[in-house]
């Protein structure tokens, strides 16, 4: 049987330093007339889960006023210390809540789909202790925890993040195969503006009007006798002899 989505607890990363991105925060980059981070969030308010965590930085508070009406925010005081911290500081907030499994989401992909939470939650079942959406082509999160990763994850620090634990050995790891494009981060100003473009041609389709049908002309048909029709020796109506 795997976990269920009302015993997992979700946790938001938000409190990255977008080092790559530049001098500005990029979960407060534009995309779409709206704030890059806000992808992410409202599609978590889709599922039910748990409880819902989001770990925002103490020093930019624009992120968490965001949030704070959905998320319990969890504040990272020290970003600097990397995505490790970011997840320990997330995740000892998110134990209180005593999970069944945690559920780490980032805030820089805002194509996923609320689908893909639902499906790498599912396969948590009786033997596998991560499950993560990506394939063939290696781990992507979002990524779920079993409770045999939950003091790993508790203690983590550094840049590497969850890999160490995924990694490591001595966990069951299943891949989802999340759709690629659906697993889109947000590192560069490159990477936003090849998300504007995505996300103009989803507008497009989305606006597109249907194309009407073409009516199909009514056929007169001469009505048949079905008496006396016969299809390979069998006919269709009994005659009396």
């Amino acid at each position: 049987m795997s976990v269920a989505m009302n015993r997992t607890a979700i946790v938001l990363l938000a409190s990255g330093l977008s080092r790559r991105y530049g001098r500005k925060d990029k979960m407060l980059a534009d995309l779409g007339r709206q704030p890059l981070i806000e992808y992410t969030a409202h599609m978590i308010t889709e599922v039910d889960p748990l409880t819902r965590v989001a770990v925002c930085p103490s020093d930019r508070p624009q992120i968490g006023e965001r949030l704070i009406n959905r998320f319990v925010i969890a504040v990272n005081k020290k970003p600097k210390l990397g995505l490790g911290h970011s997840i320990a500081v997330g995740v000892n907030v998110a134990l209180q809540f005593k999970p069944d499994a945690i559920l780490l989401v980032m805030g820089d992909m805002p194509f996923v789909e609320s689908w893909i939470l639902e499906g790498v939650v599912a396969r948590l079942t009786a033997g596998v202790d991560i499950v993560h959406s990506g394939g063939a082509n290696g781990v992507r999160p979002p990524t779920v925890f079993g409770p045999a990763c939950f003091d790993a994850l508790a203690a983590l620090d550094g840049d590497d993040g969850a890999r160490k634990i995924i990694g490591q050995g001595g966990h069951n790891v299943v891949g989802f195969s999340a759709p690629a494009p659906l697993l889109m981060d947000i590192d560069t100003r490159d990477d936003l503006e090849l998300a504007h473009q995505q996300m103009a041609i989803r507008q497009r389709y989305e606006q597109a009007e249907p194309q009407p049908q073409e009516a199909v002309a009514e056929m007169d048909i001469a009505p048949i006798d079905l008496g006396q029709q016969r299809t390979a020796g069998v006919g269709f109506g009994a005659q009396r002899r």
